[in-house]
C-alpha cells in the first residue's frame, strides 16, 4: 500500500475503500465462533446479527442463497461457528463477516438443531410409516455407504458373510463425520440408485459423540434417503443413539451388526421357510376337499333331492374322480418343489464353510482384515492362515497373479 504523504487528504469514501481493500487482503475467508445475538431474518431472506464473545462483537450478514441451506434455525444465545469473508460496509463504515456457512457449537446447540430438523421434517410426513418400504426377502447385491476403515464395515461383512455367503456386497466408501461428510454420503446414495445393481442400501457408522454423528442428522442425507428408489437401512452408532437418517430410513438398526441380521436370512431360515410354503399349500388344499365333500352330504342328506340320489351319486362319483386327479397334480407340484427344496440345499451346502475346510483350502488375513484379492499383499508381508482346526502365520515370499472373479465390488466413487 503506498504511503500517504503529509499533504494528501482522503475522502471519507476513498479512505473506508483503502480500508476494506486491505481487509479483504489480509485476511480473506476466515473461521469465527461466537455467541449470537441481535438476529434479524429480514424479509428479504437475509439474516443480520452479531457475533460475540465475552470481549468483543462483530458484526454479521448471512445472505438469502446460504441461509436457505442452514438445517438449523439460529437463535439469540445460541453458540455457532461461521465461516465467511471479511469486509467493510461501506455506507455505515464498519467492517463485518459475511457468513457462507455456519454450523451449531456444543452439545446442547446441536440437540437444538436436531429437535429443529426432527419437527420440520416429521411436519413433512417423511417419517410416517406409511411411505416406507418392506426390505426385500432375499437380497442378491446390497451396497454399504460408510467409511471402508471403521468397525461397522467389518460388522456387517462379518455378519452377512456369516449369515449368507453367497449374497454380494458392494463397498461405497465414504467419510462419516468432519466437514463434507453428509455431501459426501448423501452424493453415495445418489450414486448406488444411478447405479441400479443394489437392491438394498446400508448407510451408517459406529457409534460416538453427538458431534460424531452429525453427519446422519444433516437434511442433505435425510432428503438422500428420502428420493432414493431403492430401500435404505439406517445403521448409525449404538443402540440409544438415534439421528435423523434413522427417522427416515425404511428401516432402522439399532448397530450396524444388527442391520446385517436384519437384511440377510439364514439358510435354515430360508429352508424353513420353503417347509412351510409346502405344508400350508398341502393344508389348503385338504381343507378344500373337506368343506365340499360336507357340502355335498349336506345336499344329499335334503328331502328335496331324494329323489335325485342317481344324478347326485354320479356327480358324487364325478367328483372323487376330479378329487383324484387333482391330489395327483399336486403330489407332481410337491415332487417338484420338494426337487427344487432339495437343490436349493446343495446350492448352500456348498457355501458351508466347514465344506470349504475339508476341500482343504484356507482363509488368508492381513492384519485382521480379510485378503480377496492379490492386489492386498506384497512379498515380504506376515499373513494369517486359518484352517480347519487351527491357524498359522506366514510370510510372502512370491506373488504370482491370475484372473479372478470378485463378488465384492467397490464402485468408483463420484
Amino acid at each position: 500500500m503506498p504511503e500517504q504523504t503529509d499533504k494528501q487528504v482522503f475522502t471519507v469514501g476513498q479512505l473506508t475503500r483503502r480500508i476494506k481493500g486491505t481487509l479483504e487482503d489480509l485476511f480473506g475467508t476466515v473461521t469465527v465462533s461466537g455467541e449470537i445475538s441481535n438476529f434479524v431474518r429480514h424479509s428479504s431472506g437475509h439474516w443480520y446479527f452479531t457475533l460475540k464473545d465475552a470481549s468483543a462483537q462483530l458484526s454479521a450478514v448471512m445472505f438469502r442463497g446460504n441461509a436457505m441451506g442452514t438445517f438449523f434455525r439460529p437463535q439469540n444465545g445460541m453458540e455457532v461457528v461461521c465461516r465467511g469473508r471479511i469486509t467493510v460496509y461501506e455506507p455505515r463504515g464498519n467492517y463485518q463477516i459475511v457468513v457462507s456457512d455456519m454450523q451449531p457449537r456444543g452439545e446442547g446447540a446441536l440437540q437444538m438443531a436436531f429437535e429443529q430438523l426432527k419437527h420440520r421434517l416429521h411436519a413433512e410426513g417423511l417419517f410416517d410409516e406409511s411411505r416406507k418400504r418392506p426390505l426385500p426377502l432375499y437380497p442378491d447385491v446390497i451396497a454399504i455407504v460408510t467409511s471402508p476403515t471403521g468397525a461397522a464395515i467389518r460388522d456387517m461383512i462379518s455378519v452377512i458373510r456369516r449369515r449368507n455367503p453367497a449374497t454380494r456386497l458392494l463397498l461405497v466408501p465414504v467419510p462419516v463425520q468432519g466437514a463434507g461428510a453428509a455431501e459426501q454420503i448423501a452424493e453415495a446414495i445418489d450414486l448406488c440408485n444411478r447405479h441400479g445393481e443394489a437392491d438394498l442400501i446400508i448407510t451408517g457408522r459406529g457409534g460416538g459423540s453427538i458431534e460424531d454423528l452429525w453427519a446422519f442428522n444433516e437434511e442433505i442425507v435425510a432428503r438422500a434417503i428420502v428420493r432414493s428408489g431403492i430401500p435404505v437401512v439406517s445403521a448409525v452408532g449404538h443402540e440409544v443413539d438415534f439421528t435423523i437418517a434413522d427417522f427416515v430410513a425404511d428401516v432402522r438398526a439399532a448397530t450396524p451388526s444388527v442391520a446385517g441380521e436384519l437384511v440377510v436370512r439364514t439358510r435354515t431360515e430360508m429352508l424353513e421357510q420353503l417347509k412351510g410354503i409346502a405344508f400350508s399349500a398341502g393344508k389348503f388344499v385338504d381343507f378344500r376337499m373337506r368343506a365340499r365333500r360336507q357340502r355335498l352330504g349336506s345336499l344329499l342328506a335334503d328331502r328335496a333331492f331324494s329323489r335325485l340320489d342317481g344324478r347326485l351319486q354320479a356327480a358324487l362319483q364325478l367328483l372323487d374322480d376330479r378329487s383324484e386327479r387333482l391330489q395327483r397334480g399336486v403330489d407332481r407340484v410337491m415332487e417338484r418343489r420338494g426337487h427344487q427344496v432339495g437343490l436349493l440345499r446343495e446350492k448352500l451346502a456348498a457355501h458351508d464353510p466347514e465344506r470349504f475346510f475339508r476341500r482343504g483350502a484356507a482363509l488368508l488375513s492381513v492384519e485382521g482384515q480379510p485378503v480377496t484379492g492379490i492386489g492386498q499383499l506384497r512379498e515380504g508381508v506376515s499373513i494369517s492362515v486359518r484352517l480347519r482346526d487351527g491357524a498359522v502365520t506366514a510370510t510372502v515370499d512370491r506373488l504370482e497373479k491370475q484372473q479372478v472373479k470378485d463378488n465384492t465390488q467397490t464402485p468408483e466413487h463420484a
